[in-house]
């Protein structure tokens, strides 16, 4: 009778402690802007115009982390971050930005943190990398873009109690944008022509509430 009752306690506490190692955070934030070069005519105003570069907007930001605690100090991690926002292309004629069309973007990152506190401290700060890819839905007739992304950063989570916590996350998370020709020199070969990969350079800063169970 005593070893049943030891042996369900147990099981409580080791399904009680398996529970806990899930984490769900929805945050809020702020994405800043980024751009990358093209070669490309537009159609504003009844005039055709020529850009040289497409900017993708600063924006509100919205999504949600999501953890499972694999140690006590590492967590793989998957994070979903949607901004409503619009692109500006620039006029070479005028050397001016104007609004080209409405995007939704949603950024899909598979990766991990680290954090360098143990489980005993209210507060654990952490670093965190990942890779994965975005997603445009692009208005006015622009074909949408799914591109290569990735992203290195870090923050700090806040424990209330064993189920509620704060975090807040800073990132830097670029994305694809196009390739073009350029110049690239070496100490053995020289310098040749090359193919160069252009990212749109965005920082991602976001503060959520962490449930975890």
């Amino acid at each position: 009778m005593c070893f049943t009752v030891a042996m369900g306690f147990l099981l409580v506490a080791m399904s009680t402690r398996a529970q806990e190692r899930f984490e769900v955070t929805p945050f809020a934030g702020y994405e800043t802007s980024g751009s990358y070069p093209v070669t490309a005519f537009s159609s504003t105003s009844g005039t055709t115009v020529p850009i040289d570069n497409l900017r993708l907007n600063g924006a509100a930001a919205y999504g949600a982390f999501f953890d499972y605690g694999l140690s006590e100090n590492f967590q793989p991690e998957f994070m979903w971050n949607h901004n409503n926002t619009s692109y500006s292309a620039h006029n070479t004629l005028t050397n001016t930005y104007f609004n080209a069309f409405h995007s939704d973007v949603d950024q899909f990152q598979f990766g991990g943190l680290f954090m360098f506190r143990g489980s005993e401290h209210v507060v654990r700060p952490y670093a965190a990398v990942s890779l994965g890819f975005t997603h445009e839905n692009n208005g006015d007739g622009n074909a949408d873009r799914t591109a290569f992304a990735w992203s290195i950063g870090g923050g700090v989570k806040y424990a209330v109690s064993r189920h509620i916590g704060f975090r807040a996350d800073a990132r830097y998370l670029p994305t694809y944008g196009s390739t073009s020709q350029g110049t690239y020199c070496d100490p053995f070969f020289g310098c040749y022509p090359a193919n160069i990969h252009n990212y749109l350079h965005r920082g991602s800063f976001t503060g959520g509430l962490i449930l975890k169970f």
